[in-house]
């Protein structure tokens, strides 16, 4: 098991600790959150891809860059841009092509998140 002292691969917990006041109990509990919402997230964009809404896909993507930054999530804040980005040009493949790496990042942020001890 890890800690928040310990390097967590994509997340700066250096830089994101402070934005809770060096609050780690807050922190830990901000991120299992996060790493709850993975399914549903994943979902939701799976399903707005899908039916072809892409300012939806834009929207969730936005949403999600803006939390993941917010805790300095860096993995999954860059998975979110790229796939904002392709929903900003409509095309459906390359949003499928970057749902597919933003899910890659999202389970394994959650594997390190269930990873962390209180």
């Amino acid at each position: 098991m890890a800690d928040l002292s310990s390097p967590l691969p994509g997340i700066d917990v250096a830089s994101g600790l402070p934005r809770v006041a060096g609050n780690k109990k807050l922190y830990l509990k901000l991120l299992r959150m996060v790493a709850n919402d993975v399914p549903q997230t994943k979902e939701k964009l799976q399903n707005a891809i899908m039916s072809g809404k892409t300012d939806e896909v834009r929207e969730l993507a936005h949403s999600l860059k803006g939390s993941s930054g917010n805790l300095s999530l860096t993995a999954v804040q860059a998975a979110a841009q790229d796939l904002e980005s392709a929903a900003k040009t409509g095309d459906i493949p390359s949003m499928v092509t970057h749902l597919s790496a933003l899910e890659t990042v999202l389970d394994e942020f959650a594997a390190v998140v269930a990873t962390v001890e209180d």
